[in-house]
């Protein structure tokens, strides 16, 4: 295993002969040589080395065919050169003496190889495949294509050929090794080839965020499989390169990249047949044939990338090979092949990942597996390495995986490049062996192995995955077919780029048997229905050929090599293997429990991770560059939403304040456009106006000035609007690249309404006139916006809120269930949560809650769960409870405000009044989208008429209760009040809170009292009146 790596610089590259032409916008990532020198030492920590070839007159010119190395060139116009650096990383796996990448031979050829030579080009015991290789290259000349074409074995390559002035590079036909590739943009113009990707390059912003990063080219790409080369010449701009693929020369490679099965659907003949073999009493005739060439096949396959000879030991002997062990069929398989091809002498590391202890499925299954494994080679020391992790304290490795996967950024890819750095580490324990096993101790253990065994491609192959179910119901055997040749197609891609760069970063090189040459070719000639029969229930039919493998293993690793049916019997019930080959697929992000953990962490709980379809999405929305959108300035923003939840609207609307007008600055001058350049956000207290400002602004990479009234307000004359003044002239004085942004907090104090304030005029006037000056003067570029924000819109002057001044008003309201939801992720995201906590829930429950409420709602539940035990924090759901208890909704303080603890089921009989009432009040609320969809407008009022004590004010509750909606409770005696306009007041002020504590109901007692009859003469009734107006008005 190597990390190999070139860089080139001052070269223009041409990419129309690979695909059409990238738009931005791109992503633009900054790190230095030692950055990747640092990363790819991780891969290969025997030895790190660099060359640099610098590109000086003796090219040919572009028009020549370089490639031959024939013709003369002519550079005495070329007034710029270019440079190749070269960088290598070894672990040392082969031959007898250590090497140091890259090589470079006595023709100035050089070669950083980062794979393994199985076939194909022949190697004596104790030959180094890297320095074979090369030698190979030399003596090839322009047929470079054709000897990496006769490679069998994983590998990946960058090979400068001096004859020609070419740069070879490239990766075998299914991508076993990891190459990131850069393409050269406006933005960087470098051509790149990397292992992996520097740590230093990954954006810094985290988030949900499953919208818009298909749109963005990522700075890295997977290269795809297939063998490139770099032509240089010259042309009147400079030196020049174009990217070529060439076509596999081994007829080999083309059928199985192609993935043709001949033998798909099968004759009604071919089912009976299989299923008479399966009934046979002579268990042998089940398996022989398909199930046994198999089994030669991949045990051949495990013998090569285990062979001794082919593993460098070093001066010290250490356990040679590992495997990467679950209990399940695949591993299982491994480990027993492994056995028969290891002397016995060498120990056998079994490293098994866990994120929640001894109940993690793959661990009982691993401990298991173990027992059996034993059974069947009693000679051979196996060592079960347990590997305990706890997600929420992986902060660093959690880091550092989510660089090495990338491009790759959804959780899912996290969760499982985890739980594989993790296992390639091999930090655990060990269950110290002794005659009495009750004894036994359980000490540390960090395995040594360099080289580890690993399933991959055996799902894909043989029908494991559930998604191949689902296609053979929809679409029969032809439709599996295909589903599994897309997964063949695309395994470079979605899994072994990812798998090799988590488990190289710990000096271990990936081996996976089941993508061996041999392998996969005999799996396809076997007739689709002999690999899998999914009308069998899961862990029968899917990867059926590898379960008859996992049998036939039984019988011949037995001791006694049993061969009839009652012998092989009982050896499969003495080593327990039926229920190996009985056992359902799971996946390692399952099995080891990492995304129930990560579901919990990222998304509250499973059931919340399953809406959001988690798996999809992604954890990094990376840091965007536009270039060259205004001069020279460049404008770099990451997303606001890993900072605050909801308010969608208000985001948007900042965003195009500050971002559109150097967006779009051509269309606004063509148009005679003027940008707008004041926001007014206006809302209740608490639900985060200053916290989407300084989001956004730190998303836009703006600077920032903020002003309040106390920061403003002065004592002596004067010394206000100099304040004032000064905030204008330091934003205006920042530089060209970002914009500024003035955000005045509660502007209705600093600008009130004439009549309210009129002390205050004077500083009135001051800021109007410094927004109009700044407004007049701010043509192009449009750097300088004013944002403002206030809880009563309506005590602000009407001058300040017309158009050319704070034109643009933005409501930042209660958030609703969907935006509460992301609030308490945002807010629990660095805790514990217990299995019993369900934030969906929590906060269906939380009606009328702003952003400050429910940060208090986290912080009263932490320190609950402090007070019951200080030294395991896991927040339960009663630590919610108890915090609900003491935490309200701020919006309804003053009103009696409750969600009714009265159920259906505490109002006895009236079952055709309780389901109007169901009907009427808790559909609506419960199947909102359902009533929009279907046209129909709930009922806004319901009149309950009766004599007292029939249950209606209970009956009220109840609804309330069932529809999980705040209740509001007036009654007439509250309305009444000796001062003109107070009941008006406080019926106004009730249904502007119960909108904000929507979905809410208000439940008028006596409203008799209040809606009487007209005509009424008596003056109380003229106060009633206008109480019933004031109530129709505001309803």
């Amino acid at each position: 295993m190597c990390g190999i790596a070139v860089i080139v610089c001052g070269v223009r590259i041409e990419l129309s002969t690979l695909s059409s032409p990238l738009k931005p916008p791109f992503e633009r990532l900054q790190f230095s040589v030692e950055d990747v020198k640092c990363v790819l030492s991780q891969r290969g920590p025997d030895s790190v080395g660099e060359k640099k070839n610098f590109l000086q007159p003796k090219l040919p010119t572009c028009a020549q065919e370089s490639v031959s190395g024939e013709g003369t060139c002519n550079l005495e116009n070329a007034t710029t050169s270019g440079e190749l650096h070269f960088i290598g990383s070894t672990l040392q796996l082969r031959g007898t003496s250590p090497i140091i990448q890259p090589l470079v031979d006595s023709s100035g050829n050089i070669l950083a190889y980062n794979g393994e030579v199985f076939g194909g080009i022949e190697l004596s015991s104790f030959d180094n495949d890297t320095e074979v290789l090369l030698e190979s290259l030399e003596k090839a000349n322009d047929l470079v294509p054709d000897v990496l074409s006769m490679i069998k074995g994983p590998w990946a390559i960058i090979y400068w050929q001096e004859s020609s002035r070419t740069l070879w590079f490239g990766k075998d036909a299914f991508g076993r090794r990891s190459l990131l590739v850069h393409w050269p943009t406006v933005e960087d113009p470098r051509f790149l080839l990397s292992s992996a990707s520097p740590a230093s390059s990954v954006a810094n912003g985290s988030g949900l965020d499953s919208g818009n990063g298909d749109s963005i080219h990522r700075f890295w790409e997977e290269l795809p499989c297939g063998v490139y080369s770099i032509s240089f010449g010259v042309s009147g701009s400079g030196i020049c390169g174009e990217v070529t693929k060439h076509e596999w020369r081994n007829n080999m490679w083309k059928e199985l990249i192609e993935w043709e099965r001949s033998l798909v659907v099968p004759r009604p003949e071919d089912l009976s047949m299989s299923s008479i073999q399966e009934e046979k009493d002579n268990a042998l005739s089940t398996f022989s044939g398909f199930a046994q060439t198999v089994l030669v096949v991949l045990k051949e396959s495990v013998r090569r990338r285990t062979s001794l000879h082919n593993i460098f030991q070093g001066e010290t002997e250490v356990v040679p090979v590992a495997v990467l062990f679950s209990g399940g069929l695949d591993s299982m398989i491994l480990a027993a092949l492994l056995d028969q091809c290891l002397d016995p002498k060498y120990e056998v590391d079994l490293l098994n990942v866990s994120f929640d202890g001894p109940n993690a499925p793959d661990r009982i299954s691993a401990k298991a597996g173990i027992k059996e494994l034993k059974k069947i080679a009693p000679l051979r020391r196996w060592k079960l390495v347990e590997i305990d992790a706890d997600l929420p304290k992986l902060t660093i490795e959690t880091k550092r995986v989510m660089s090495l996967i990338n491009p790759a950024d959804t959780y899912m890819d996290l969760n499982i490049g985890t739980a594989l750095w993790l296992a390639a580490r091999g930090d655990g324990w060990i269950h110290e062996e002794s005659d009495n096993q009750e004894d036994s101790q359980r000490i540390r253990y960090k395995s040594d192995a360099r080289i580890l065994l690993v399933g991959a491609g055996a799902d894909e192959q043989c029908a494991g995955y559930g998604r191949h179910r689902t296609k053979y119901r929809n679409g029969s055997w032809a439709a599996l077919d295909q589903e599994m040749k897309l997964d063949m197609q695309r395994i470079w891609k979605r899994n072994l780029g990812r798998d090799d760069r988590c488990i190289a970063d710990n000096g271990k090189e990936a081996r996976f048997p089941f993508l061996d040459e041999d392998v996969i070719k005999t799996l396809l000639d076997i007739p689709l229905w002999e690999i899998a029969d999914l009308e069998q229930p899961s862990g029968t039919g899917d990867k059926k050929i590898l379960r008859q493998v996992n049998m036939l293993m039984t019988i011949f690793n037995s001791p006694r090599n049993f061969i009839n049916q009652k012998c092989y019997l009982k050896v499969a019930k003495m080593l327990g293997l039926h229920e190996v080959a009985k056992m359902p697929k799971r996946a390692i992000q399952f099995g080891s429990r990492i995304a129930r953990e990560s579901n919990r962490k990222n998304f509250g709980s499973n059931r919340a991770a399953n809406q959001a379809s988690a798996g999809s999405v992604r954890f990094n929305a990376p840091c965007v560059y536009f270039g060259h959108m205004h001069g020279d300035m460049i404008i770099s923003f990451q997303r606001a939403e890993s900072e605050i939840g909801g308010n969608e609207s208000a985001l948007q609307a900042l965003r195009e304040l500050i971002i559109f007008p150097f967006l779009y600055p051509l269309e606004a001058r063509t148009l005679g456009l003027k940008w707008s350049r004041g926001l007014l956000l206006y809302g209740p207290p608490g639900t985060g106006k200053t916290s989407l400002v300084r989001a956004v602004v730190q998303e836009c990479n703006a600077h920032l000035i903020v002003l309040s009234p106390h920061s403003v307000h002065r004592v002596h004359a004067g010394e206000s609007e100099k304040v004032l003044r000064e905030a204008f002239a330091e934003a205006s004085s920042v530089s060209d690249n970002k914009p500024s942004i003035i955000f005045i907090d509660e502007i209705d104090v600093l600008c009130p309404r004439w009549q309210e304030s009129k002390m205050l005029v004077l500083l009135r006037s001051s800021l109007h006139s410094w927004t109009r000056t700044s407004l007049h003067h701010l043509h192009s570029p449009p750097r300088v916006v004013v944002v403002a924000s206030t809880n009563r819109v309506d005590a602000i002057d009407p001058a300040l809120r017309r158009a050319g001044r704070f034109d643009t008003l933005v409501e930042v309201s209660t958030p609703n269930e969907e935006d509460r939801f992301k609030i308490l992720l945002l807010y629990t995201k660095k805790v514990n949560l217990d299995a019993s906590v369900d934030l969906q829930a929590i906060a269906t429950s939380c009606n009328g809650y702003v952003g400050a409420d429910l940060e208090a709602l986290c912080r009263e539940a932490t320190i609950s769960a402090s007070k019951r035990s200080v030294d395991s924090l896991i927040l339960t759901l009663q630590d919610f409870k108890i915090a609900k208890s003491v935490v309200g909704p701020s919006i309804t303080r003053g009103i009696a405000v409750e969600i009714p603890k009265v159920t259906w089921d505490d109002v006895g009989g009236l079952k055709d009044l309780k389901k109007k009432f169901q009907q009427a009040v808790e559909w609506p609320i419960k199947h909102s989208a359902a009533f929009t969809r279907m046209g129909i407008s709930p009922m806004r009022g319901i009149l309950l008429h009766g004599p007292p004590g029939c249950s209606k004010t209970t009956l009220a509750k109840a609804a309330a209760n069932a529809a999980q909606a705040s209740f509001f409770s007036l009654s007439c005696a509250e309305l009444f009040s000796m001062y003109v306009g107070e009941g008006e007041a406080l019926l106004r002020n009730t249904f502007q809170r119960a909108r904000l504590a929507a979905p809410c109901i208000i439940f008028f007692d006596e409203a008799d009292v209040v809606a009487c009859k007209r005509g009424e003469e008596k003056p109380k009734w003229m106060v009633l009146k206008k109480l019933r107006c004031s109530t129709n008005a505001t309803w």
